[in-house]
């Protein structure tokens, strides 16, 4: 009897195991030491940074060169549409004299195209005011005041570039108001201002553009002008021969230039750069000017560019 009594203990035992599982011996656990895991951290770190290879040591100028030149028209000289005055005559068309539009301003002369703007736009934040990308002959204007008048109702400058430290000086030169809208775009503020005849406002920037906007007048909608505003003082407007220069730029590291005018905006195409045919995409020019260079950048631009 006795081991019938066992046999059937050990079959209800392997039933109840059967039903509700039975534990298994599982082996003990791994133990974490904290300073072996920081150690391999730190290789795997160590590993990873040399696979990359040393930082890049950020390039800074080595000296100071000149960019200077002139921008020409290859093709007949466009004629200036006159603009239509239909407002305070006596003072904006004195004698019913014709005012012409400067959108395209070109010397009969000397082919110079006028108001053409030129610009470092390098990628990246100009480090302002640091001595080694400023010189310091641009410390005394860097918050300068300029002036920016409106006589016999023409902006007197008809395409400006200033610095985001400096201010503006609106000066009404005029027997009627004009009602100034610089419409600023990017950092650079805008304002609407009602200037009365003989008086002035002023304008602060605050902030870059990264292209000209326009200025207008709502009393007198045939006034416009073109204004720029830059954290660098590296850029020029030609003159009415077409000229231009910009003293003084950091030499020794890659720069890039744009260049725009107001009915091309930015230059693109093929130009003639010093008697050779270069292909400009959205006026960019790269540099990398030596130390004291005097660079010379003489373009020849063809008519269709500016249609």
């Amino acid at each position: 009897m006795p081991h019938l009594v066992g046999k059937r203990f050990a079959l209800l035992l392997a039933g109840i195991c059967m039903a509700v599982g039975c534990a298994r011996h599982l082996p003990p656990a791994e133990r974490v030491v904290l300073t072996n895991v920081n150690a391999l951290r730190t290789e795997f770190g160590r590993g990873a940074a040399e696979a990359a290879g040393p930082a890049a040591a950020v390039a800074e100028p080595t000296g100071w060169a000149t960019l200077k030149g002139s921008f020409k028209l290859n093709g007949s000289v466009p004629d200036r549409p006159p603009l239509t005055i239909d407002k305070d005559q006596a003072i904006c068309a004195p004698g019913g004299r014709a005012v012409l539009s400067e959108t395209l301003v070109v010397d009969s002369a000397t082919q110079g195209i006028k108001d053409i703007v030129i610009y470092l736009a390098t990628p990246g934040k100009f480090p302002a005011g640091d001595p080694k990308w400023e010189h310091p002959s641009y410390a005394e204007k860097r918050q300068a005041t300029l002036e920016f008048d409106q006589k016999n109702c023409v902006f007197l400058t008809h395409t400006l570039a200033m610095r985001s430290t400096q201010k503006l000086k609106i000066l009404n030169s005029d027997p009627v108001g004009h009602n100034t809208k610089i419409e600023g775009t990017g950092k650079a503020a805008q304002i609407n201002a009602t200037i009365p005849a003989g008086a002035n406002v002023m304008y602060e920037p605050g902030g870059e553009a990264q292209e000209p906007f326009g200025v207008a007048c709502s009393i007198h909608p045939w006034m416009s002008a073109r204004m720029i505003v830059r954290d660098s003082p590296y850029f020029a407007v030609t003159k009415a021969d077409g000229s231009f220069e910009i003293p003084n730029v950091p030499a020794g590291v890659p720069l890039e230039f744009r260049v725009w005018q107001e009915r091309a905006k930015f230059l693109q195409g093929d130009m003639k750069v010093n008697g050779n045919t270069e292909k400009w995409n959205k006026g960019r020019i790269k540099l990398t000017l030596q130390p004291d260079e005097q660079k010379t950048l003489d373009v020849v631009v063809d008519v269709p560019v500016f249609k």
